[in-house]
């Protein structure tokens, strides 16, 4: 599979890079630092540029089978614009350009839909983020919401409270009893992976614990 990578060099992209690579994927690092990246590999291939770099984007998604992006705001209350956002937009963008359909970003359960079930812990999330984090929430926001309303076979995988710690292995909430909120990175990366080749939860954004 041909995968384009947005956030290769994050925590969560870190992990997820690796999976893809050990699985004889074909993968486009796309990243503002390239020496972050310190994976070298013959299916590897890493693109240099800004989030607001559009020629870059197209030249990296351009022949992609899946768009994924481990992109996050900032952990400020506030800042300039809503860069990650723009980024999203200009991604599904290029993607309608280029005839892509497959794309699976992560979001957060702050954001409540509908059929959501109440929690505690997410509840009191949403109130601590729109308190001690306003412009994050409402980029994440905004994130969901035009992810949501585009015509592409999207997923947001959204988790509360993800950890370096190891956990046992992702569960989607609340379709399995007695999960924890707190998930490794790792785990979640692992979910992510195991979406692109089953496709699971298609135009869905499903929240996964451990």
């Amino acid at each position: 599979m041909k995968i384009t990578l947005l956030g290769a060099s994050g925590k969560i992209g870190t992990h997820l890079l690796e999976l893809a690579l050990q699985n004889d994927h074909d993968v486009v690092a796309y990243v503002r630092d390239s020496k972050k990246i310190k994976t070298t590999h013959p299916h590897l291939t890493i693109v240099e540029g800004e989030l607001s770099n559009i020629p870059r984007l197209k030249s990296a998604i351009e022949s992609a089978e899946v768009v994924v992006s481990t992109l996050g705001p900032p952990r400020k209350r506030t800042y300039e614009y809503l860069p990650v956002y723009e980024a999203h937009k200009a991604i599904m963008s290029l993607m309608k350009w280029n005839g892509l359909k497959r794309f699976i970003t992560i979001g957060s359960p702050i954001i409540r839909l509908k059929n959501d079930p109440w929690y505690v812990a997410t509840a009191f999330g949403t109130l601590m983020a729109k308190v001690a984090y306003p412009k994050p929430y409402k980029e994440i926001r905004s994130i969901e919401e035009v992810v949501e309303q585009s015509n592409l076979d999207w997923t947001v995988v959204r988790f509360v409270a993800a950890t370096d710690k190891d956990t046992k292995p992702a569960k989607v909430i609340p379709d399995n009893k007695n999960v924890s909120f707190k998930i490794s990175r790792k785990r979640i990366a692992e979910f992510i992976m195991s979406e692109m080749t089953q496709n699971q939860y298609v135009r869905a954004m499903p929240i996964v614990g451990s």
